[in-house]
């Protein structure tokens, strides 16, 4: 080997070293990186003193897996009663129990923030919706110009077309009770609550009852738009996948249209033609409440507004009120004494007022049994399960332990709901009873019970909606038909997206011999 070659060699074996020790500083410099991460967010972080899931308190990964695989309604309640009232579940986020704090955060003249990870929820070019506006005073005056059409008084003037859509559902599950066919009332409750906000919003049913099936895809574009969205915005860059044109372009490619966007474009073309069509005599509804807002410089509502509303109400109203429809009908399945305790009451009821019409929601709340067993139901499973993050205010403390201001905070609403302190020792038992013992005790209750999201200015806007369907749903139902689950080892499973979603619930269903069908159920 000459001179040169043997230069070149030596230049080369010295680049290849360099190589190597770059590279294993480099790890090196990586490990230490990550090492002092570790020991930082365990040790020195301004949450260190929070308990929680080691692996929760190193990154995020530990809420977000159990957020995709849908045990959130489970995984939290192990948490809080592994750690206690406070857990640190990622590195920056806690979950509280605690109902002095769910005030302090959610409840009238608070001044907690909602953190960014509402950002999400944004409808690039849209209006704003009244769950994802951070600004307080925005939010004020979204909720208050609906407020009238959410009101109680106006959803009992309204309440025609919500029987309408239930005399259809019997009707229907009727046909299967004849002939002693078992159904899916995951499936009938989720078409029942979908008719219900068509009616209400657009001025007719979606046709999920009639035609027994998911019309346009509706219920499943939602379902994938809320797991997105919810999931989304604990990610960096927080992708818009249900509003991005790209990703719109790329499921069209791979035959997978945005079920959500057509949607979206049906519900604009119905709006559009309520609308254009104002005169005297056309259908008095929600939509036409919409129609009639006026914008903060006193100025009718836009087009986009009045849309956005209506799509508030189909895309948060239904799931979440067939959630509670289930739920309900669950809990009054898995306890025959429940059952026949409430059924009897359903009837007497029926009886002592001489009903042959469909009994009606203010007559629904003169059977204190049949609320207690509905708040008792979805105080047990509610609706969301997700917290619903807010920006720690100064001094919030919670079992003792102080919480830096600006941390994200929220509390669990299932947690809260289960809370000993609360609703005593059995909190974890289905006891309809304990809402019908003591008057004081119950208006305690309620004031901390976080079914509809408390009691404050965020409280759930829909809930009168909710309550009028399934109280009528479920005294109807008892009323016409005997009902049970067909399988107690496999009553349903849960995924929980933000919602608590319940599938394959399977019942058999038989007509009872009281129950009067003469057009309409009893």
């Amino acid at each position: 080997m000459n001179s040169s070659s043997t230069a070149s060699f030596h230049f080369f074996e010295q680049c290849q070293i360099l190589r190597n020790a770059s590279w294993q500083a480099g790890v090196a410099t990586l490990l230490l990186c990550i090492w002092s991460l570790v020991i930082y967010r365990l040790s020195f972080h301004p949450l260190a003193h929070i308990p929680g899931p080691p692996l929760a308190k190193l990154c995020g990964w530990w809420r977000n897996s159990r957020y995709l695989r849908g045990s959130w309604h489970d995984d939290i309640l192990e948490v809080h009663r592994k750690y206690g009232r406070i857990v640190r579940i990622a590195p920056n986020e806690l979950s509280i129990v605690d109902a002095e704090v769910a005030r302090q955060l959610y409840g009238h003249g608070h001044n907690a923030k909602k953190t960014t990870w509402y950002n999400v929820w944004k409808t690039p070019g849209g209006a704003p919706a009244i769950f994802e506006v951070q600004d307080k005073k925005l939010h004020a005056f979204l909720r208050k110009r609906v407020a009238g059409a959410y009101s109680m008084t106006a959803i009992l003037k309204l309440e025609t077309y919500i029987q309408s859509c239930l005399d259809l559902m019997f009707n229907q599950l009727r046909k299967y009770a004849e002939v002693g066919e078992n159904v899916d009332m995951a499936s009938w409750t989720s078409a029942l609550a979908f008719d219900v906000v068509g009616e209400l919003a657009y001025g007719s049913k979606l046709g999920h009852l009639e035609t027994e099936s998911d019309v346009m895809g509706i219920r499943k574009g939602i379902y994938f738009g809320i797991f997105a969205s919810a999931n989304l915005g604990h990610y960096p860059g927080q992708a818009r996948l249900l509003n991005n044109k790209l990703m719109t372009s790329l499921l069209e490619f791979l035959g997978k249209p945005n079920l959500f966007l057509g949607f979206q474009s049906w519900c604009a073309e119905r709006v559009q033609s309520r609308m254009e069509n104002t005169e005297p005599g056309t259908r008095e509804d929600m939509l036409t409440h919409f129609i009639r807002m006026k914008d903060d410089k006193g100025e009718s509502a836009a087009f986009p507004e009045v849309l956005m509303e209506t799509m508030n109400l189909v895309g948060a109203g239904a799931d979440t009120t067939s959630i509670g429809m289930r739920t309900c009908l669950f809990y009054i399945c898995s306890r025959p004494d429940v059952y026949r305790t409430l059924q009897k009451a359903i009837d007497d009821y029926y009886d002592a007022m001489a009903l042959t019409a469909p009994i009606t929601y203010q007559q629904t709340q003169q059977l204190p049994y049949l609320v207690a067993v509905c708040k008792e139901a979805m105080r047990l499973l509610l609706s969301i399960v997700y917290q619903l993050l807010r920006y720690a205010t100064d001094g919030l403390t919670v079992d003792g332990k102080h919480i830096p201001a600006g941390t994200p905070v929220g509390v669990s609403p299932i947690a809260q709901n289960r809370d000993q302190e609360v609703f005593g020792a059995d909190a974890d038992d289905f006891r309809p009873e304990r809402w019908l013992e003591d008057e004081q005790k119950t208006r305690f209750m309620d004031s901390v019970n976080m079914t509809f999201g408390g009691n404050g200015p965020r409280m759930c806007v829909g809930r009168n909606i909710a309550l009028v369907e399934i109280h009528k749903f479920i005294a109807q139902l008892l009323r016409n038909f005997d009902v049970g689950i067909v399988d107690s080892n496999k009553s349903w499973h849960i995924t929980s997206y933000f919602f608590a979603y319940q599938h394959d619930m399977h019942m058999w269903i038989k007509p009872r011999p009281c129950a009067r069908l003469r057009g309409s159920v009893a």
